[in-house]
């Protein structure tokens, strides 16, 4: 005798709303969609749909609970597998399911790739990405960047088509031209490319000797890139329609364009704003001086480091960075101050700053000072 309860994993006493929950995560379970090709899993949902389709049932439910299998028999059960008497159509069983889901819908015709609507023999082609990388004072100022690259373009022999001639093109005779089939898997509806056609809606019994039916060929393709001024390394451009044409007059994919920029030897990019680190003589931070600076976009700045300047000062050039990419203006300019110990000095000039030496006062090192009052009390 079967033991329907244990078969769905549940007490003689639930109720049926607890019947359909459990019945729904045993079907998912072994359903063979998930299992393709195990005949102990098609058993198992077999066993497992049998089961619902008497507990699920409440006069069913009632005549198995007193007489058991048996009983069943007399009230119209069908013997063996899936009932006959069972759910009224397609519709009512995929509704058992949604509320696994909480969905609303076509919840399985989803979730096993198919929406009827989408049906169609024109398919986009495939998106294409590349990398490019281009110089600091390229990614500054923007640029048109000349590229070849190998892509599927439409045949020109068929102009697309992948026929030889117009009468080389048949609708298939599985779809109707549709591209697409239904297939019923249990309770389960779904919809698939058609097996013959491979979703083309179509067949071609005349190739076109170019192309060999494919309707695309392999081309080098020069294409202009349009850069714009305050690129960055990690951005990515889109060329809509520069990838891989469609099949069956589809639209054609998309060109994505991976930029990096080479490091620049003196300029250091953060964000829109552009470091540069200036060296400075002794002299120059002492007594003050001016600089003329370049800036990324080529330009030159004259600049006042003021007098006293110490090294690692940062002095702030307002919109001479880089563009912004999105034309958000400009950032700015950081002229990082790095002050140059003077080397290799001549008897001359050591004795020269041995006498200015002995004309410093504490005053002409403010630092110094602050320094040696922050380390007094630890040495007291």
């Amino acid at each position: 005798m079967k033991d329907y309860y244990a078969t769905l994993g549940i007490p003689r006493d639930v109720s049926v709303a607890e019947i359909k929950k459990a019945y729904r995560k045993k079907a998912l379970e072994c359903h063979p969609d998930r299992h393709p090709g195990d005949a102990k899993a098609e058993a198992q949902f077999k066993e497992v749909s049998e089961a619902y389709e008497v507990l699920g049932d409440e006069n069913r439910r009632r005549i198995y609970d007193q007489y058991g299998e048996e009983g069943l028999k007399g009230a119209g059960m069908g013997g063996g597998g899936f009932p006959g008497g069972g759910f009224s159509s397609m519709e009512e069983a995929l509704r058992t399911f949604m509320g696994a889901f909480g969905g609303q819908g076509d919840v399985f015709g989803s979730f096993f790739g198919g929406n009827p609507e989408e049906a169609g023999n024109a398919r986009r082609g495939a998106s294409k990405q590349i990398s490019l990388t281009i110089r600091f004072e390229e990614a500054a100022r923007g640029l048109n960047k000349d590229i070849t690259i190998l892509n599927l373009v439409p045949c020109k022999s068929c102009n697309g088509s992948g026929a030889k001639s117009k009468n080389g093109i048949k609708t298939c005779p599985t779809c109707q031209g549709k591209g697409q089939v239904f297939q019923n898997r249990g309770f389960f509806s779904m919809v698939a490319a058609c097996p013959h056609c491979h979703g083309a809606g179509q067949q071609i019994t005349d190739p076109c000797k170019t192309c060999g039916g494919e309707g695309r060929v392999k081309e080098r393709q020069n294409i202009t890139v349009r850069i714009p001024p305050g690129v960055d390394s990690g951005m990515s451009m889109k060329m809509n329609g520069y990838g891989e044409a469609g099949l069956a007059g589809g639209p054609s994919g998309d060109l994505f364009i991976a930029i990096t920029v080479e490091p620049h030897p003196a300029f250091q990019r953060q964000g829109d704003d552009v470091v540069l680190e200036v060296p400075v003589s002794f002299i120059e931070s002492a007594l003050g001086c001016r600089k003329d600076m370049p800036t990324p976009l080529g330009e030159t700045v004259r600049i006042i480091i003021p007098e006293g300047t110490q090294s690692g000062k940062v002095l702030r050039v307002s919109g001479k960075g880089i563009p912004n990419v999105h034309g958000n203006g400009h950032g700015d300019l950081l002229l990082k101050i790095s002050v140059e110990t003077p080397v290799r000095l001549s008897d001359k000039q050591k004795d020269l700053l041995r006498s200015f030496q002995e004309l410093e006062t504490p005053q002409n090192h403010p630092n110094q000072k602050s320094f040696l009052e922050k380390l007094k009390g630890f040495f007291n």
